[in-house]
């Protein structure tokens, strides 16, 4: 075997961890005089985020050597060097906040590149972090070329993962005690040598402080060597007879209450999950720090959470078809469970459709148990409500009628079970519907009994109601395809009885079809139906997920979509009469609805790398158009994208969050510097005075969300008043810069008041 190389953790990857790894306040971002200090502090955030992927990278590919290497298992002088780096980087991971206590790295089968093959499509997660192959090209482009060879890293790690069959590795941080880190090794090892164990039937041998320890290979309740029991058996140094006696006792059990129907214990997958579970055990053994191929992984990223019976019996279902194949075992499950089907691909909802079909199959043969093709159907239903209408419309399926298997035939390829090819039927025919509802803004457009027989079912209302949804939506518009502001209003109590799906239909379908004349009259009559609906969470869902759908692209929309989540999260009614959002909201709290802003806060967190980018690349037009008076491709006003950041900082100062501070931090630091690139572009002068009252918005943002830390860099922006006032021979606006000590006063006791 070649001599192991580069073994040690990257002294560039030490480096940019420990500069980044803390970053908070923006006043630690060094910039020039007039730098864009907005963008560099995005770019820097990125960073922080970057030196913590990088470090989860070389973690996971130093996990990866146990897997590969045999000799990891025995007194081996490359595994003590590769150890002591493991256990420096699950050090620092252990101390980053929001890891929820473990680091998982596991096989997704969601691949967003098409051309990148299965044996890549891992994700390693950290709480709200993760890092995967799709991301590797902007990480290396942010940090340098030094960095050139990390997607080589992830390649070979991925691969040798792919080789050994895994679909998730569980990794519980340390506490910081040796003790932990001891058990984490012994696990490694342990693991080092269970292919080849499961392969020849033989205990495995692993040396541990001078000592060799055999640990045994245990089978599962089906008679097949489970790495997750073995790993069990070596932790706790019981014997081959007594685990036997333990998976024997435990299988019975779970036989015994699963005949009593006694629901609550069905939700174990297997007899380590049902054994981990049990208090009388838990209180005798270690559960391992290091888990194999553990279906609950594949499913929830939390320790504690307690997942449906029926979701963990068809994982089980799922295991059983996909035996051979741990990755196709995840492929499975993502097929039913997949948060990413708003932006699933033709291939890959193909396959996802074959899969479900499998798996609906064998659920279906679980006569005892008919909860199990309802939850599946449930799933995928929901799920399929998700697809694009382009893509439901490119799918082609055939219904599966079993004419062919009877025959000795394979069915083809397209073929899927009669109700997933009923529903892909349904979904089909609503994407028919939904063009015609939004051609009749221009032309008249007939409807037939099938249309409203497919909104009936879609919006889950009656005939009736659909063919009076129908004639209320067409009575908001002209022949001439004018919007009327007036019908619209009088429509919303009728379209409130629909909300659960008109709201998204209209922000989807319509708000991109209204003549340009009439976008902001459609978006502000918007702000009246959002007032009246009764679940926020979902509009703010709708409206996060449209945002950042291209993060790379601005539209006229985005500035509504902000300020429909500023409406929706704040609560307060008498917004719906604003063109823009108060700024004074900031300073109310009492509205907020804590259970929205908590959902804003995790789905920003989660998908804080398109987020971010959509923040820089909002930031960057809005530089462009007030060079140019509108941007090059949109041709949005230079006003329109200063107010768009305006409602955004609102958004960030309700929704508290990491990621929102640092972008409250950064803008209230370029703001606050009248040499900074916006206030000298071709249109600033005549914007000043609504550049300015961004600068107050983001200090009052700083003040809401901030710490004493921040205190000393916003005190500083006092000295720039006069430098300010120099920017236009206006007496107005030199009386607006003369507020700035106020503004930043008001914000330092904002951030005292709260500490």
């Amino acid at each position: 075997m070649s001599e192991e190389k580069n073994i040690d953790l990257d002294p560039e990857a030490q480096k940019l961890f420990e500069q980044f790894g803390g970053l908070q306040a923006f006043d630690k971002t060094k910039t020039m005089p007039g730098a864009d200090r907005l963008a560099q502090k995005l770019l820097d955030e990125q960073k922080r985020y970057d030196a913590i992927r990088i470090l989860m990278v070389q973690t996971t590919w130093l996990i990866s050597r146990y897997l590969r290497d045999d000799r990891f298992g025995g007194a081996d002088d490359q595994e003590a060097k590769a150890f002591a780096n493991l256990t420096t980087a699950l050090g620092k991971l252990s101390n980053l906040p929001g890891h929820l206590g473990c680091m998982l790295i596991r096989f997704r089968g969601t691949a967003g590149n098409p051309e990148l093959p299965d044996k890549f499509d891992y994700e390693i997660v950290l709480g709200h972090t993760a890092v995967d192959f799709t991301i590797m090209p902007r990480i290396v482009r942010r940090n340098g070329d030094k960095w050139a060879k990390l997607p080589d890293q992830m390649r070979e790690a991925f691969t040798i993962l792919a080789d050994y069959g895994v679909n998730n590795i569980f990794v519980r941080l340390p506490g910081g005690t040796p003790q932990e880190m001891a058990d984490i090794q012994l696990c490694l090892k342990i693991l080092c040598g269970f292919r080849a164990a499961r392969q020849s039937g033989a205990a495995i041998t692993v040396h541990m402080d001078g000592t060799a320890r055999t640990v045994p290979l245990i089978n599962d309740e089906n008679q097949f060597p489970d790495p997750n029991l073995t790993l069990l058996a070596g932790l706790n140094r019981l014997s081959a007879k007594a685990m036997e006696g333990l998976v024997e006792k435990v299988d019975r059990w779970m036989r015994q209450h699963s005949a009593a129907a006694v629901t609550a214990e069905k939700r174990y997958t297997g007899v380590y999950n049902a054994a981990m579970e049990l208090p009388k055990l838990q209180a005798q053994v270690k559960r391992p720090p290091v888990e194999l191929n553990n279906v609950k992984w594949l499913m929830t990223e939390v320790e504690t959470e307690k997942l449906s019976p029926e979701k963990m019996r068809l994982a089980q279902l799922a295991m059983e078809i996909g035996q051979a194949s741990p990755q196709q075992v995840a492929k499975m499950i993502q097929s039913v469970y997949g948060e990413d089907y708003a932006r699933i691909n033709k291939a890959l909802l193909g396959e996802r459709l074959h899969l479900s079909s499998h798996l609906l199959n064998a659920a279906e043969k679980q006569t005892q148990e008919p909860q199990l093709a309802k939850e599946l159907l449930g799933n995928l239903q929901n799920r399929l409500d998700m697809v694009k209408d382009q893509v439901i419309d490119d799918i082609h399926v055939v219904e599966d009628t079993g004419e062919e298997r009877r025959a000795g035939k394979q069915p083809p390829l397209e073929a899927v079970h009669s109700q997933i090819y009923n529903m892909v039927k349904f979904y089909k025919g609503r994407s028919t519907t939904r063009k015609k509802m939004v051609g009749m803004v221009n032309h008249p457009i007939s409807f037939t009994d099938r249309d409203y027989t497919i909104l009936s079912k879609d919006f889950r209302i009656s005939l009736e109601d659909a063919k009076a949804l129908v004639q209320k939506l067409k009575n908001c518009f002209t022949m001439e395809g004018r919007f009327k502001k007036s019908a619209f209003a009088e429509a919303v109590d009728h379209f409130r009885q629909y909300e659960q799906k008109i709201f998204q239909f209209l922000w989807d379908h319509m708000k991109d079809v209204v003549v340009a004349q009439d976008r902001a009259a459609f978006l502000n009559a918007l702000q009246a139906l959002t007032t009246q609906m009764d679940q926020p969470k979902k509009a703010v869902k709708i409206l996060l997920e449209d945002l950042c759908a291209d993060p790379n692209v601005v539209r006229y929309s985005d500035n509504k979509a902000i300020m429909l989540a500023n409406l929706i999260v704040h609560r307060e009614k008498s917004l719906t009469d604003y063109d823009i959002t108060p700024e004074d909201i900031v300073l109310n709290r009492h509205n907020i609805d804590s259970q929205v802003a908590q959902y804003a806060t995790w789905r920003i967190e989660k998908g804080h790398e398109d987020f971010s980018t959509k923040v820089q690349t909002i930031h960057r037009k809005m530089t462009e158009a007030l060079q140019l008076g509108q941007t090059g491709d949109q041709q949005i006003p230079a006003a329109v994208l200063i107010n768009l950041e305006r409602e955004l900082y609102i958004f960030l100062s309700l929704v508290v969050c990491e990621t929102g501070k640092a972008i409250l931090q950064s803008a209230a630091g370029e703001y606050g510097d009248p040499a900074a690139r916006i206030y000298h572009q071709k249109e600033s002068e005549n914007c000043l005075g609504a550049l300015l009252q961004n600068l107050r918005v983001a200090l009052r943002g700083v003040g809401s969300v901030g710490s004493a830390g921040d205190i000393p860099a916003i005190e500083r922006i006092k000295e720039n008043e006069e430098s300010f006032g120099r920017l236009k021979n206006d007496r107005n606006f030199r009386a607006q810069a003369r507020m700035i000590g106020e503004w930043v006063t008001e914000a330092v006791k904002l951030i005292k008041f709260r500490s």
